[in-house]
Protein backbone atom coordinates (compact mmCIF):
# COMPACT_ATOMS: atom_id res chain seq x y z
CA UNK A 1 0.00 0.00 0.00
CA UNK A 2 0.82 3.84 -0.77
CA UNK A 3 -0.47 6.96 -0.58
CA UNK A 4 -0.02 10.11 -2.43
CA UNK A 5 -1.70 12.92 -2.57
CA UNK A 6 -4.47 11.51 -0.10
CA UNK A 7 -5.00 8.94 -2.89
CA UNK A 8 -4.71 5.14 -1.77
CA UNK A 9 -2.45 2.34 -4.09
CA UNK A 10 -2.68 -0.83 -3.20
CA UNK A 11 0.25 -2.99 -5.02
CA UNK A 12 0.02 -2.75 -9.14
CA UNK A 13 3.11 -4.77 -9.84
CA UNK A 14 2.15 -7.83 -10.97
CA UNK A 15 2.33 -10.38 -13.56
CA UNK A 16 -0.67 -11.52 -16.23
CA UNK A 17 -0.44 -14.28 -18.36
CA UNK A 18 -0.10 -13.24 -22.32
CA UNK A 19 -3.32 -15.14 -22.97
CA UNK A 20 -5.23 -12.97 -20.93
CA UNK A 21 -8.04 -16.00 -20.01
CA UNK A 22 -9.00 -16.55 -16.71
CA UNK A 23 -9.67 -20.06 -17.61
CA UNK A 24 -6.69 -20.94 -19.27
CA UNK A 25 -5.30 -19.10 -15.97
CA UNK A 26 -7.08 -21.52 -13.69
CA UNK A 27 -6.02 -24.52 -15.32
CA UNK A 28 -2.58 -23.75 -15.34
CA UNK A 29 -2.64 -23.57 -11.76
CA UNK A 30 -5.17 -26.74 -10.77
CA UNK A 31 -2.69 -28.54 -12.59
CA UNK A 32 -0.25 -28.15 -10.19
CA UNK A 33 -2.11 -29.93 -7.18
CA UNK A 34 -2.70 -33.29 -9.06
CA UNK A 35 -4.94 -35.84 -6.93
CA UNK A 36 -5.02 -33.46 -3.80
CA UNK A 37 -9.28 -33.00 -3.04
CA UNK A 38 -10.28 -29.46 -4.51
CA UNK A 39 -13.99 -29.29 -3.67
CA UNK A 40 -16.38 -31.28 -1.05
CA UNK A 41 -19.81 -30.96 -1.40
CA UNK A 42 -21.03 -31.13 2.57
CA UNK A 43 -24.42 -32.35 1.87
CA UNK A 44 -23.85 -34.95 -0.37
CA UNK A 45 -20.58 -36.15 0.77
CA UNK A 46 -19.66 -35.96 -3.71
CA UNK A 47 -15.96 -34.75 -3.87
CA UNK A 48 -13.25 -34.04 -6.75
CA UNK A 49 -9.51 -33.90 -6.85
CA UNK A 50 -7.54 -31.38 -8.85
CA UNK A 51 -6.55 -33.29 -11.65
CA UNK A 52 -10.19 -34.44 -12.12
CA UNK A 53 -11.44 -31.17 -12.03
CA UNK A 54 -8.94 -29.90 -14.66
CA UNK A 55 -9.74 -32.60 -17.06
CA UNK A 56 -13.69 -32.42 -16.59
CA UNK A 57 -13.14 -28.89 -17.31
CA UNK A 58 -11.16 -29.66 -20.84
CA UNK A 59 -13.84 -32.60 -21.70
CA UNK A 60 -16.87 -30.29 -21.16
CA UNK A 61 -15.30 -27.18 -22.92
CA UNK A 62 -14.89 -29.50 -25.78
CA UNK A 63 -18.06 -30.15 -25.65
CA UNK A 64 -19.41 -27.06 -25.76
CA UNK A 65 -17.64 -25.85 -28.90
CA UNK A 66 -19.21 -29.06 -30.24
CA UNK A 67 -22.75 -27.68 -29.18
CA UNK A 68 -21.61 -24.41 -31.21
CA UNK A 69 -20.64 -22.40 -28.32
CA UNK A 70 -19.13 -19.21 -29.88
CA UNK A 71 -16.53 -16.28 -28.76
CA UNK A 72 -18.99 -14.58 -26.99
CA UNK A 73 -21.99 -16.60 -26.67
CA UNK A 74 -23.79 -15.99 -23.21
CA UNK A 75 -23.61 -19.07 -20.97
CA UNK A 76 -26.16 -19.36 -18.27
CA UNK A 77 -26.20 -21.45 -14.94
CA UNK A 78 -28.64 -21.66 -12.15
CA UNK A 79 -28.00 -24.20 -9.57
CA UNK A 80 -27.56 -24.53 -6.09
CA UNK A 81 -24.12 -24.79 -5.38
CA UNK A 82 -22.68 -27.84 -5.98
CA UNK A 83 -19.67 -29.68 -8.27
CA UNK A 84 -20.40 -29.01 -11.59
CA UNK A 85 -21.77 -25.37 -11.04
CA UNK A 86 -18.02 -24.52 -10.94
CA UNK A 87 -16.91 -26.92 -13.76
CA UNK A 88 -18.97 -25.64 -15.89
CA UNK A 89 -17.92 -21.84 -15.33
CA UNK A 90 -14.06 -22.90 -15.73
CA UNK A 91 -15.36 -24.22 -19.27
CA UNK A 92 -17.35 -21.72 -20.71
CA UNK A 93 -14.27 -19.41 -19.88
CA UNK A 94 -12.09 -21.96 -21.94
CA UNK A 95 -14.59 -21.88 -25.00
CA UNK A 96 -14.55 -17.65 -25.08
CA UNK A 97 -17.84 -17.93 -24.18
CA UNK A 98 -19.66 -15.63 -21.80
CA UNK A 99 -20.93 -17.05 -18.15
CA UNK A 100 -24.22 -15.76 -16.64
CA UNK A 101 -25.09 -16.66 -12.67
CA UNK A 102 -28.70 -16.57 -12.49
CA UNK A 103 -29.50 -16.99 -8.64
CA UNK A 104 -31.53 -20.30 -8.16
CA UNK A 105 -33.55 -18.40 -5.74
CA UNK A 106 -35.11 -15.86 -8.02
CA UNK A 107 -38.63 -15.20 -8.06
CA UNK A 108 -40.34 -15.85 -11.64
CA UNK A 109 -40.07 -12.20 -12.46
CA UNK A 110 -36.87 -11.46 -10.66
CA UNK A 111 -35.30 -14.41 -12.98
CA UNK A 112 -37.16 -13.29 -16.15
CA UNK A 113 -35.38 -9.89 -15.80
CA UNK A 114 -31.86 -11.52 -15.70
CA UNK A 115 -32.66 -13.12 -18.58
CA UNK A 116 -33.82 -10.73 -20.58
CA UNK A 117 -30.45 -8.71 -19.08
CA UNK A 118 -28.04 -11.12 -20.22
CA UNK A 119 -29.98 -13.05 -23.24
CA UNK A 120 -28.14 -16.28 -22.98
CA UNK A 121 -28.63 -18.87 -25.65
CA UNK A 122 -27.44 -21.77 -23.46
CA UNK A 123 -28.24 -22.71 -19.66
CA UNK A 124 -27.62 -25.49 -17.33
CA UNK A 125 -29.68 -25.93 -14.13
CA UNK A 126 -30.19 -28.11 -11.44
CA UNK A 127 -33.12 -30.72 -11.62
CA UNK A 128 -34.63 -28.71 -8.95
CA UNK A 129 -34.35 -25.21 -10.85
CA UNK A 130 -35.76 -27.30 -13.67
CA UNK A 131 -38.67 -28.71 -11.72
CA UNK A 132 -39.72 -25.18 -10.41
CA UNK A 133 -38.54 -22.83 -13.04
CA UNK A 134 -38.61 -24.92 -16.35
CA UNK A 135 -41.73 -23.95 -17.73
CA UNK A 136 -41.39 -19.95 -16.74
CA UNK A 137 -38.22 -19.73 -18.64
CA UNK A 138 -39.02 -21.17 -21.48
CA UNK A 139 -42.01 -18.57 -21.83
CA UNK A 140 -39.43 -16.07 -21.59
CA UNK A 141 -38.17 -17.54 -24.96
CA UNK A 142 -34.92 -16.92 -24.77
CA UNK A 143 -32.53 -20.06 -24.19
CA UNK A 144 -32.16 -22.38 -27.22
CA UNK A 145 -30.50 -25.12 -25.23
CA UNK A 146 -31.01 -26.60 -22.21
CA UNK A 147 -28.49 -29.14 -20.17
CA UNK A 148 -29.52 -30.49 -16.58
CA UNK A 149 -27.18 -31.23 -14.36
CA UNK A 150 -29.40 -33.92 -13.02
CA UNK A 151 -31.00 -37.27 -14.34
CA UNK A 152 -34.50 -36.14 -14.01
CA UNK A 153 -37.90 -36.70 -16.32
CA UNK A 154 -36.87 -33.32 -19.09
CA UNK A 155 -38.62 -32.44 -21.92
CA UNK A 156 -37.63 -33.65 -25.82
CA UNK A 157 -33.84 -31.92 -26.27
CA UNK A 158 -32.97 -31.33 -23.00
CA UNK A 159 -29.50 -32.30 -22.54
CA UNK A 160 -27.80 -34.24 -19.81
CA UNK A 161 -24.21 -33.35 -17.97
CA UNK A 162 -23.19 -36.30 -17.25
CA UNK A 163 -23.18 -36.78 -21.07
CA UNK A 164 -21.00 -33.71 -22.00
CA UNK A 165 -18.41 -34.19 -19.12
CA UNK A 166 -17.91 -38.01 -20.32
CA UNK A 167 -16.86 -36.66 -23.90
CA UNK A 168 -12.89 -37.21 -23.31
CA UNK A 169 -10.34 -34.71 -24.48
CA UNK A 170 -6.49 -35.00 -24.32
CA UNK A 171 -5.76 -32.60 -21.86
CA UNK A 172 -2.20 -31.81 -22.72
CA UNK A 173 -3.51 -30.97 -26.39
CA UNK A 174 -6.09 -28.34 -25.03
CA UNK A 175 -4.35 -25.15 -24.60
CA UNK A 176 -7.63 -22.55 -24.28
CA UNK A 177 -7.81 -19.15 -25.78
CA UNK A 178 -5.38 -16.61 -26.38
CA UNK A 179 -7.35 -13.10 -26.14
CA UNK A 180 -3.99 -11.23 -27.53
CA UNK A 181 -4.27 -8.31 -25.33
CA UNK A 182 -7.68 -7.57 -25.65
CA UNK A 183 -9.74 -7.41 -22.89
CA UNK A 184 -12.74 -9.52 -22.82
CA UNK A 185 -16.01 -10.14 -20.53
CA UNK A 186 -15.89 -13.31 -18.87
CA UNK A 187 -19.02 -13.21 -16.59
CA UNK A 188 -21.88 -11.34 -16.01
CA UNK A 189 -23.14 -10.95 -12.29
CA UNK A 190 -26.39 -8.85 -11.02
CA UNK A 191 -25.84 -6.41 -8.42
CA UNK A 192 -28.00 -6.88 -4.89
CA UNK A 193 -30.91 -5.11 -5.67
CA UNK A 194 -30.84 -3.66 -2.24
CA UNK A 195 -32.43 -0.49 -3.57
CA UNK A 196 -34.13 -1.97 -6.90
CA UNK A 197 -34.29 -4.35 -9.72
CA UNK A 198 -30.94 -6.05 -10.34
CA UNK A 199 -28.63 -4.97 -12.99
CA UNK A 200 -25.76 -7.02 -14.95
CA UNK A 201 -22.67 -5.95 -14.07
CA UNK A 202 -19.98 -7.07 -16.54
CA UNK A 203 -16.57 -8.61 -14.98
CA UNK A 204 -13.60 -9.44 -17.40
CA UNK A 205 -11.18 -12.08 -17.34
CA UNK A 206 -8.43 -9.77 -16.36
CA UNK A 207 -10.26 -8.50 -13.02
CA UNK A 208 -10.73 -12.33 -12.29
CA UNK A 209 -7.07 -13.07 -13.23
CA UNK A 210 -5.72 -9.46 -11.05
CA UNK A 211 -8.28 -11.12 -7.82
CA UNK A 212 -6.23 -14.11 -8.22
CA UNK A 213 -2.99 -12.91 -7.65
CA UNK A 214 -3.33 -11.41 -4.32
CA UNK A 215 -1.74 -13.35 -1.31
CA UNK A 216 -3.53 -16.36 0.65
CA UNK A 217 -4.42 -14.87 4.28
CA UNK A 218 -3.43 -17.77 5.74
CA UNK A 219 -1.74 -21.66 5.28
CA UNK A 220 -3.01 -23.85 2.74
CA UNK A 221 -3.66 -26.96 5.23
CA UNK A 222 -6.61 -25.88 6.80
CA UNK A 223 -9.73 -26.60 5.20
CA UNK A 224 -12.15 -23.46 4.31
CA UNK A 225 -16.36 -23.87 4.49
CA UNK A 226 -18.25 -21.25 2.35
CA UNK A 227 -22.07 -21.00 2.18
CA UNK A 228 -21.69 -17.80 0.26
CA UNK A 229 -24.04 -18.27 -3.48
CA UNK A 230 -21.35 -19.01 -6.38
CA UNK A 231 -24.07 -16.62 -7.91
CA UNK A 232 -23.06 -13.99 -6.07
CA UNK A 233 -19.83 -12.02 -6.49
CA UNK A 234 -18.90 -12.78 -2.79
CA UNK A 235 -19.03 -16.62 -3.49
CA UNK A 236 -17.34 -16.90 -7.06
CA UNK A 237 -14.75 -15.20 -5.98
CA UNK A 238 -13.63 -16.21 -2.60
CA UNK A 239 -13.89 -19.68 -3.51
CA UNK A 240 -12.18 -19.43 -6.96
CA UNK A 241 -9.48 -17.59 -5.68
CA UNK A 242 -8.85 -20.55 -2.90
CA UNK A 243 -8.97 -22.87 -5.69
CA UNK A 244 -6.57 -21.61 -8.00
CA UNK A 245 -4.22 -21.54 -5.01
CA UNK A 246 -4.94 -25.23 -4.34
CA UNK A 247 -6.82 -25.22 -0.82
CA UNK A 248 -9.78 -27.53 -0.11
CA UNK A 249 -13.27 -26.05 -0.22
CA UNK A 250 -16.36 -27.52 1.85
CA UNK A 251 -19.26 -26.05 0.38
CA UNK A 252 -22.95 -26.08 1.11
CA UNK A 253 -25.62 -25.33 -1.16
CA UNK A 254 -27.57 -23.28 1.60
CA UNK A 255 -27.28 -22.20 5.32
CA UNK A 256 -29.09 -24.83 7.97
CA UNK A 257 -27.38 -24.23 10.86
CA UNK A 258 -27.12 -28.41 12.17
CA UNK A 259 -25.72 -28.96 9.53
CA UNK A 260 -23.17 -26.85 9.43
CA UNK A 261 -21.95 -27.49 12.65
CA UNK A 262 -22.09 -31.07 11.72
CA UNK A 263 -19.93 -29.91 8.51
CA UNK A 264 -17.18 -28.38 10.72
CA UNK A 265 -16.80 -31.63 13.14
CA UNK A 266 -16.62 -33.68 10.11
CA UNK A 267 -14.07 -31.74 7.94
CA UNK A 268 -11.99 -30.82 11.09
CA UNK A 269 -13.47 -26.90 8.93
CA UNK A 270 -10.17 -24.48 10.02
CA UNK A 271 -11.55 -21.34 8.24
CA UNK A 272 -15.14 -20.17 7.91
CA UNK A 273 -16.16 -17.91 4.93
CA UNK A 274 -19.10 -16.97 6.33
CA UNK A 275 -21.72 -13.41 6.05
CA UNK A 276 -22.31 -11.16 9.26
CA UNK A 277 -26.31 -12.56 9.71
CA UNK A 278 -24.09 -16.37 10.18
CA UNK A 279 -21.77 -15.41 12.86
CA UNK A 280 -24.61 -13.82 14.93
CA UNK A 281 -26.18 -17.05 14.68
CA UNK A 282 -22.98 -18.36 16.00
CA UNK A 283 -23.00 -16.22 18.96
CA UNK A 284 -26.17 -16.82 19.79
CA UNK A 285 -26.59 -20.42 19.10
CA UNK A 286 -28.44 -22.57 21.81
CA UNK A 287 -26.96 -26.51 19.74
CA UNK A 288 -23.28 -25.43 18.92
CA UNK A 289 -22.47 -27.05 22.70
CA UNK A 290 -23.62 -30.68 21.24
CA UNK A 291 -20.54 -30.30 18.38
CA UNK A 292 -16.88 -29.98 18.76
CA UNK A 293 -15.85 -27.12 16.37
CA UNK A 294 -12.83 -26.27 18.21
CA UNK A 295 -10.67 -26.88 14.72
CA UNK A 296 -11.76 -23.13 13.41
CA UNK A 297 -9.29 -20.86 13.83
CA UNK A 298 -10.15 -17.96 11.63
CA UNK A 299 -13.39 -16.48 9.85
CA UNK A 300 -13.44 -14.27 7.29
CA UNK A 301 -16.23 -12.12 6.63
CA UNK A 302 -17.56 -10.13 4.42
CA UNK A 303 -21.04 -9.48 2.14
CA UNK A 304 -21.55 -6.73 4.65
CA UNK A 305 -20.61 -4.50 8.03
CA UNK A 306 -19.32 -6.80 10.56
CA UNK A 307 -19.91 -5.06 13.89
CA UNK A 308 -16.85 -5.03 16.41
CA UNK A 309 -19.39 -6.03 19.19
CA UNK A 310 -20.15 -9.60 16.92
CA UNK A 311 -16.41 -10.32 16.89
CA UNK A 312 -15.93 -10.06 20.24
CA UNK A 313 -18.83 -12.22 21.59
CA UNK A 314 -17.65 -14.31 19.15
CA UNK A 315 -14.34 -14.82 20.50
CA UNK A 316 -14.97 -14.56 23.77
CA UNK A 317 -17.51 -17.52 23.19
CA UNK A 318 -15.24 -19.15 20.67
CA UNK A 319 -11.71 -19.02 22.49
CA UNK A 320 -9.78 -21.40 19.82
CA UNK A 321 -10.63 -18.48 16.97
CA UNK A 322 -7.58 -16.67 16.56
CA UNK A 323 -9.07 -13.52 14.14
CA UNK A 324 -12.24 -12.50 13.05
CA UNK A 325 -10.98 -10.73 9.47
CA UNK A 326 -12.90 -8.97 7.30
CA UNK A 327 -13.12 -7.53 3.93
CA UNK A 328 -14.60 -4.78 2.12
CA UNK A 329 -15.30 -5.12 -1.56
CA UNK A 330 -18.48 -5.38 -4.41
CA UNK A 331 -19.29 -6.97 -7.66
CA UNK A 332 -18.43 -3.73 -9.56
CA UNK A 333 -14.67 -4.43 -8.00
CA UNK A 334 -14.98 -8.06 -9.02
CA UNK A 335 -14.34 -8.84 -5.26
CA UNK A 336 -12.60 -7.24 -2.31
CA UNK A 337 -10.94 -3.42 -2.37
CA UNK A 338 -9.73 -3.97 1.13
CA UNK A 339 -8.54 -7.22 3.32
CA UNK A 340 -7.85 -8.02 6.54
CA UNK A 341 -4.96 -10.08 6.48
CA UNK A 342 -4.07 -12.85 10.19
CA UNK A 343 -0.49 -11.49 10.07
CA UNK A 344 -1.82 -7.94 10.34
CA UNK A 345 -5.29 -7.44 11.60
CA UNK A 346 -7.05 -4.26 13.09
CA UNK A 347 -10.15 -5.41 14.28
CA UNK A 348 -13.21 -3.63 13.62
CA UNK A 349 -11.57 -2.44 10.11
CA UNK A 350 -12.02 -3.56 7.03
CA UNK A 351 -8.32 -4.29 6.30
CA UNK A 352 -6.17 -2.45 3.99
CA UNK A 353 -6.28 -1.67 -0.11
CA UNK A 354 -5.69 -5.10 -1.56
CA UNK A 355 -3.72 -5.65 -5.30
CA UNK A 356 -4.98 -3.66 -8.51
CA UNK A 357 -7.34 -0.87 -6.90
CA UNK A 358 -6.59 2.95 -6.05
CA UNK A 359 -8.84 4.57 -3.70
CA UNK A 360 -9.76 7.69 -3.13
CA UNK A 361 -12.01 9.38 -0.22
CA UNK A 362 -14.41 12.41 -1.35
CA UNK A 363 -16.63 14.61 0.79
CA UNK A 364 -20.25 13.47 -0.13
CA UNK A 365 -21.23 17.53 -1.25
CA UNK A 366 -18.44 19.21 -2.73
CA UNK A 367 -16.83 16.14 -3.78
CA UNK A 368 -13.64 17.60 -2.35
CA UNK A 369 -10.61 14.69 -1.40
CA UNK A 370 -10.44 13.56 2.25
CA UNK A 371 -7.58 12.44 4.74
CA UNK A 372 -7.39 9.64 7.08
CA UNK A 373 -9.78 9.88 9.82
CA UNK A 374 -12.41 11.72 7.52
CA UNK A 375 -15.78 9.95 6.40
CA UNK A 376 -16.61 10.51 3.08
CA UNK A 377 -17.77 8.54 -0.36
CA UNK A 378 -15.33 5.83 -1.14
CA UNK A 379 -14.49 6.41 -4.99
CA UNK A 380 -12.24 3.69 -6.39
CA UNK A 381 -10.59 2.30 -10.32
CA UNK A 382 -7.52 0.13 -11.60
CA UNK A 383 -7.89 -2.74 -13.27
CA UNK A 384 -10.16 -4.60 -11.11
CA UNK A 385 -13.05 -2.05 -12.06
CA UNK A 386 -15.72 -3.60 -13.91
CA UNK A 387 -16.58 -2.77 -17.36
CA UNK A 388 -20.04 -1.52 -16.56
CA UNK A 389 -23.38 -2.57 -16.99
CA UNK A 390 -25.01 -4.15 -19.68
CA UNK A 391 -26.62 -1.42 -21.78
CA UNK A 392 -25.07 1.50 -19.77
CA UNK A 393 -21.54 2.81 -20.36
CA UNK A 394 -19.22 2.71 -17.25
CA UNK A 395 -18.49 6.78 -17.86
CA UNK A 396 -21.93 7.59 -16.30
CA UNK A 397 -20.79 6.00 -12.93
CA UNK A 398 -17.37 7.74 -12.98
CA UNK A 399 -16.38 10.75 -11.91
CA UNK A 400 -13.91 12.96 -14.07
CA UNK A 401 -10.92 11.08 -13.46
CA UNK A 402 -12.69 7.51 -13.77
CA UNK A 403 -13.05 6.87 -10.23
CA UNK A 404 -16.01 4.67 -9.85
CA UNK A 405 -18.61 6.38 -7.19
CA UNK A 406 -19.35 3.23 -4.83
CA UNK A 407 -21.78 4.90 -2.54
CA UNK A 408 -20.55 3.52 0.14
CA UNK A 409 -19.37 5.56 3.18
CA UNK A 410 -16.24 4.79 4.97
CA UNK A 411 -13.19 6.54 6.16
CA UNK A 412 -8.94 5.18 6.62
CA UNK A 413 -7.15 6.10 9.56
CA UNK A 414 -3.37 6.78 9.48
CA UNK A 415 -2.35 2.99 8.91
CA UNK A 416 -4.61 2.54 5.78
CA UNK A 417 -7.27 0.67 7.54
CA UNK A 418 -10.61 1.51 6.02
CA UNK A 419 -13.76 1.07 8.18
CA UNK A 420 -17.01 1.27 6.68
CA UNK A 421 -19.42 3.80 7.79
CA UNK A 422 -22.74 2.84 5.91
CA UNK A 423 -24.07 2.64 2.30
CA UNK A 424 -24.61 6.25 1.24
CA UNK A 425 -28.13 5.81 -0.17
CA UNK A 426 -29.02 3.88 3.28
CA UNK A 427 -28.30 6.57 5.60
CA UNK A 428 -31.19 7.84 7.42
CA UNK A 429 -32.17 11.48 7.47
CA UNK A 430 -33.33 12.82 10.58
CA UNK A 431 -33.68 16.76 10.79
CA UNK A 432 -30.20 18.00 10.33
CA UNK A 433 -28.81 14.56 11.09
CA UNK A 434 -27.37 11.64 9.59
CA UNK A 435 -28.24 7.85 11.28
CA UNK A 436 -26.27 4.85 10.01
CA UNK A 437 -28.68 2.16 10.16
CA UNK A 438 -25.66 -0.24 10.77
CA UNK A 439 -24.95 1.33 13.91
CA UNK A 440 -28.24 0.95 15.33
CA UNK A 441 -28.47 -2.69 14.40
CA UNK A 442 -25.10 -3.36 15.71
CA UNK A 443 -26.50 -1.87 18.49
CA UNK A 444 -29.76 -3.96 18.90
CA UNK A 445 -28.25 -7.06 18.02
CA UNK A 446 -26.81 -6.74 21.72
CA UNK A 447 -30.25 -6.60 23.24
CA UNK A 448 -30.55 -10.54 24.52
CA UNK A 449 -34.18 -11.06 23.30
CA UNK A 450 -32.68 -9.67 19.70
CA UNK A 451 -32.13 -12.31 17.05
CA UNK A 452 -32.02 -10.28 13.93
CA UNK A 453 -32.73 -6.58 13.11
CA UNK A 454 -32.98 -4.60 10.28
CA UNK A 455 -33.17 -0.63 10.32
CA UNK A 456 -34.58 1.70 8.14
CA UNK A 457 -35.95 5.67 7.96
CA UNK A 458 -40.08 5.90 7.97
CA UNK A 459 -40.81 8.70 5.84
CA UNK A 460 -42.24 11.98 8.09
CA UNK A 461 -43.33 15.20 6.71
CA UNK A 462 -41.74 17.12 9.97
CA UNK A 463 -38.22 14.98 10.07
CA UNK A 464 -37.74 13.77 7.10
CA UNK A 465 -37.10 10.23 8.35
CA UNK A 466 -37.67 8.50 11.78
CA UNK A 467 -35.28 5.56 12.54
CA UNK A 468 -37.76 2.82 12.32
CA UNK A 469 -36.41 -0.98 13.84
CA UNK A 470 -37.61 -4.17 12.43
CA UNK A 471 -36.59 -6.97 15.11
CA UNK A 472 -37.10 -10.66 14.90
CA UNK A 473 -37.17 -12.17 18.80
CA UNK A 474 -35.32 -14.82 20.32
CA UNK A 475 -37.37 -18.23 20.63
CA UNK A 476 -39.54 -18.09 23.46
CA UNK A 477 -38.11 -15.03 24.44
CA UNK A 478 -41.32 -12.53 25.26
CA UNK A 479 -39.85 -8.51 24.80
CA UNK A 480 -41.99 -5.27 24.38
CA UNK A 481 -41.27 -2.08 21.55
CA UNK A 482 -41.17 -0.06 25.03
CA UNK A 483 -38.12 -1.77 26.07
CA UNK A 484 -36.25 -2.07 22.74
CA UNK A 485 -36.54 1.73 22.14
CA UNK A 486 -35.71 2.09 25.87
CA UNK A 487 -32.71 -0.01 25.08
CA UNK A 488 -31.55 2.37 22.68
CA UNK A 489 -32.37 5.67 24.06
CA UNK A 490 -29.92 4.76 26.76
CA UNK A 491 -27.28 4.63 24.50
CA UNK A 492 -27.13 6.77 21.73
CA UNK A 493 -27.72 10.47 20.98
CA UNK A 494 -31.75 12.10 20.80
CA UNK A 495 -31.64 11.96 16.99
CA UNK A 496 -30.38 8.14 16.24
CA UNK A 497 -33.54 7.03 19.18
CA UNK A 498 -36.18 5.00 17.57
CA UNK A 499 -38.61 7.41 16.83
CA UNK A 500 -40.30 5.42 14.11
CA UNK A 501 -41.13 2.67 16.74
CA UNK A 502 -40.29 -0.97 16.39
CA UNK A 503 -42.06 -3.53 13.78
CA UNK A 504 -41.76 -7.42 14.58
CA UNK A 505 -40.83 -9.55 12.02
CA UNK A 506 -40.33 -13.46 12.11
CA UNK A 507 -37.53 -12.71 9.74
CA UNK A 508 -35.36 -9.87 8.13
CA UNK A 509 -35.30 -10.04 4.10
CA UNK A 510 -31.68 -10.43 2.97
CA UNK A 511 -29.85 -11.65 -0.26
CA UNK A 512 -27.96 -14.47 -0.13
CA UNK A 513 -24.40 -12.55 0.85
CA UNK A 514 -26.39 -11.08 3.81
CA UNK A 515 -27.09 -7.85 2.54
CA UNK A 516 -30.15 -6.65 4.25
CA UNK A 517 -32.92 -5.87 1.37
CA UNK A 518 -34.28 -2.38 3.09
CA UNK A 519 -36.16 -1.48 0.23
CA UNK A 520 -38.32 -4.74 1.12
CA UNK A 521 -38.27 -3.53 4.49
CA UNK A 522 -40.26 -0.17 3.43
CA UNK A 523 -42.51 -1.75 1.60
CA UNK A 524 -44.01 -3.18 5.07
CA UNK A 525 -44.17 0.23 6.50
CA UNK A 526 -47.64 0.98 4.92
CA UNK A 527 -48.45 -2.76 5.64
CA UNK A 528 -47.62 -3.38 9.34
CA UNK A 529 -48.75 -1.12 12.02
CA UNK A 530 -46.53 -0.83 14.68
CA UNK A 531 -46.47 -3.54 17.53
CA UNK A 532 -47.94 -3.06 20.62
CA UNK A 533 -46.47 -6.61 22.12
Amino acid sequence: MSQNSRIIYGNQNFTLPKHGCYGRFVLEHILNYKDKISLINGTKGDQISFSEMAQKVVNIASSLSQLGVKSGDMVAVCSENRIEFLLTAIAVWCTEGIVTFINSSYSNDEMAHALKISKPKYMFLSGDVYKQKYKNMKKVNIIEKYISFDNVDTEAGVLFFKDIAQNHTDITKFEGPDFKGETRTALILYSSGTTGPAKGAKISHTNFIVAGTRPLFTTLSKMLLTIAPWSSCMGIMTTMDEVIKGRTVVFLPRFDERLYLQTIAKHKIGILSAPPPLLVTLCKSTIVREYDISSVELIYSGGAPLNLSVINQLKNRYPHIKHVLQGFGMTETAGALTQEYDHAPKEGSVGQIVAGNIIKIVDVESRKLLGPNEPGEVCVKGPVLFQGYIGKKLNEDTDDEGFYKTGDIAYYDNEGYFFIVDRLKELIKYKAWQVAPSELEALLLQHPAVKDVGVIGAPDALAGELPTAFVVKQANVTVTEKEIIDFVASKVSPWKRLTGGVIFLKEIPKTPSGKILRRKLRDLLPKIPLSKL
